[in-house]
């Protein structure tokens, strides 16, 4: 309860508000009530159970729809979600890959790079992180999406599961939606993340 609080941008602070302060006091936290609870007790209740901490991992290989995806997350994202992180797509941007990283309000999203389906072979073979991870990125390979995924882990506290992936697998796009896409093509949209094309 004492800590101090330091507030930063992506970590970005003066070392020595951190490095050497001198301000934990052990005799005092040693007589904390909690600290003296928590030896006391005979068996220790995991975090998961005592406060609902859970967590899943939603994945796809269908992009989201541009729009229903951008609506989710802008009206309907659980607030029971306290941490996610991942990669997604969109089928505005059949290209890129967009990583997903959220902690409470905070949600950041951005290009990750292109897909490598989205490139020639022989382009795909220039690049040695390629090359070294070929066996593992054609292990997940599809026939229709090559290795475009959608992949978020969710973290929260007393999460609704179903609801939360019957909401996130209405934002993919529908078979019959799949039958008018052109994985060549995109169009615009609301995603406020800059584009990536494939070379």
């Amino acid at each position: 309860p004492g800590s101090k609080i330091i507030e930063s941008k992506f970590s970005k602070i003066d070392i020595s508000e951190i490095i050497d302060t001198k301000l934990f006091d052990f005799a005092k936290a040693e007589q904390s009530a909690g600290w003296i609870a928590e030896l006391n007790k005979e068996e220790h209740t995991p975090e998961t159970e005592e406060y609902g901490i859970s967590s899943f991992v939603f994945r796809s290989k269908k992009p989201f729809h541009s729009d229903r995806f951008w609506s989710y997350v802008q009206n309907k994202f659980s607030s029971s979600i306290i941490r996610s992180k991942g990669l997604f797509w969109l089928d505005s941007r059949p290209e890129q890959a967009i990583s997903w990283s959220q902690a409470g309000g905070s949600l950041r999203a951005d290009s990750a790079g292109v897909w490598w389906c989205s490139m020639p072979f022989e382009k795909r073979t220039q690049y040695l992180s390629f090359i070294e991870n070929q066996k593992t990125i054609e292990s997940g390979w599809d026939k229709t999406f090559g290795d475009r995924k959608n992949e978020i882990v969710f973290i929260g506290q007393d999460m609704d599961q179903d609801q939360i992936l019957s909401e996130l697998n209405l934002c993919l796009l529908s078979d019959e939606e799949l039958n008018t896409i052109n994985l060549e093509t995109g169009y615009e949209d609301e995603w406020p993340v800059p584009r990536a094309y494939a070379l």
